[in-house]
């Protein structure tokens, strides 16, 4: 019985991650379908579309329009999870470094790549 708890519990953590996504992506692939039949719908009526939702399907369709401020966001949260990852490390090894500090320079490093792009991103906007 042991055995079959183990193999069990170790479908359940990597089955479980890959199920969620699937079903996430199962109901974006069916939204799709379900707007692309409409417009065809629509098309084959000779029915025109009007620009704002041809702009509102743009905006969905690609999630959010990155922008400089985005970046700019997202790094700093970046750099806030490896401080807060490397504080934890630091205050439960009696404050002293260890392996997770290291780790967490991955999404601290990140997090520098992305808020230097959106500077450079909001310099470059403002000579254009």
């Amino acid at each position: 019985m042991e055995g079959v708890q183990g193999i069990l519990a170790i479908l359940m953590v990597f089955g479980m991650p890959v199920f969620i996504v699937g079903i996430v992506m199962f109901f974006r692939a069916r939204e799709r379908a379900e707007t692309q039949k409409t417009i065809r719908m629509a098309i084959e009526k000779g029915q025109a579309l009007p620009p704002e939702y041809l702009d509102s399907l743009k905006r969905s369709g690609s999630g959010r329009i990155k922008t400089p401020v985005n970046d700019i966001r997202s790094g700093l949260i970046l750099m806030a999870v490896a401080l807060g990852l490397v504080v934890m490390d630091y205050v439960r090894n009696d404050y002293t470094f260890e392996t997770l500090s290291g780790i967490a320079a991955i999404p601290g490093f990140i997090g520098v790549a992305l808020l230097i792009m959106g500077i450079v991103g909001l310099n470059t906007q403002k000579k254009s």
